[in-house]
């Protein structure tokens, strides 16, 4: 006898409600039985709506088992609440919510009902994130870039926009919460912050830097890690990670001046680029229902990055006088 799928619900058919709502359709473990879009209109565009119900508001919704929130942030509190209280398994794309306030809020309603909250961020699934994470031993200092072109869309700040992914990344792989934190920012495009430098200093000792922009013509999305016997670079765009390791260094005297020499082995690794990121996150996700478990990036880690992201916000907001 097969087990009985979950009966899945998305809600936002916009830039990632669609995708979302693909993946779902297509999950051998989800049946999924309705799409939420308050733009009835657009909802029916999707594929998908041929064969599932279009529904304009939750009040609706027929009794469902788990539900992808991709709709605006400032509505992450009201419909992930009511989902929340009304039992049902919750993965909410980044970020959480809008503030801190607004985040505790969803993982205190997801503890009430004894539910699993999630939070969308995806890059923990890119295959050179993944790699990284399990190759970096003690790093000493990461960089991460993220810069972009200016997209009218987006309504929110660079930093609850693009710096949230990095600081989750940052977080991950420095092992733990920053004890120290400085931001700087500035306003090009919009009438919020479009591009923010920060630094986040770690327990460990390991520092953290963090450059977002959304005013740069080129797509840029790097990660660089230093230990101290080796240089790591991941590409998470075009996933491809490089390992540098310091093989000899000499000295040459010519003359009155003193040359330098450094001889480095460069090592390619070859990555494992099967299966689609926001795939692999809702498998996870299905797996911690189906299992009691816990999410890779669970309501506790969302609402840290909202934490951190919402005080470099203010830093940033605060320098851009």
């Amino acid at each position: 006898m097969s087990e009985a799928k979950l009966r899945g619900a998305v809600f936002g058919a916009g830039n990632m409600g669609r995708h979302h709502i693909r993946i779902m359709d297509a999950h051998p473990h989800i049946d999924l039985v309705a799409i939420v879009d308050p733009d009835l209109e657009r909802a029916r565009q999707h594929p998908s709506a041929a064969h599932t119900p279009v529904y304009s508001s939750a009040e609706e919704l027929p009794s469902i088992d788990l539900a992808v929130v991709a709709i605006p942030t400032q509505y992450h509190l009201a419909t992930g609440r009511a989902l929340l209280q009304r039992g049902v398994h919750t993965l909410i794309e980044k970020p959480l919510a809008g503030n801190p306030a607004d985040a505790q809020e969803l993982v205190d309603a997801a503890t009430a009902a004894g539910v699993i909250l999630a939070t969308g961020h995806v890059e923990r699934f890119n295959p050179a994130v993944n790699t990284l994470a399990r190759l970096i031993d003690e790093p000493l200092f990461i960089s991460i870039e993220r810069l972009s072109p200016y997209t009218p869309r987006i309504k929110d700040s660079v930093v609850f926009d693009l710096t949230i992914h990095d600081i989750d990344l940052a977080c991950w792989l420095a092992g733990g919460y920053p004890t120290e934190i400085a931001a700087s920012g500035t306003s090009v495009f919009s009438d919020t912050i479009d591009a923010a430098s920060s630094v986040l200093k770690f327990p460990s000792g390991c520092v953290v830097t963090l450059q977002t922009s959304r005013i740069t013509n080129d797509k840029i999305r790097r990660i660089s890690v230093s230990e101290k016997e080796r240089f790591i670079v991941a590409d998470t765009l075009y996933q491809s990670i490089e390992v540098r390791k310091q093989a000899k260094v000499s000295y040459r005297q010519k003359g009155n001046e003193m040359t330098f020499e450094q001889t480095s082995v460069v090592e390619s690794l070859s990555l494992d680029k099967s299966g689609e990121p926001l795939r692999k996150q809702l498998d996870d996700f299905v797996q911690a229902i189906k299992t009691d478990g816990t999410p890779i990036v669970d309501g506790t880690a969302g609402l840290a990055a909202v934490e951190l992201a919402y005080a470099i916000e203010a830093l940033c907001l605060e320098a851009d006088v």
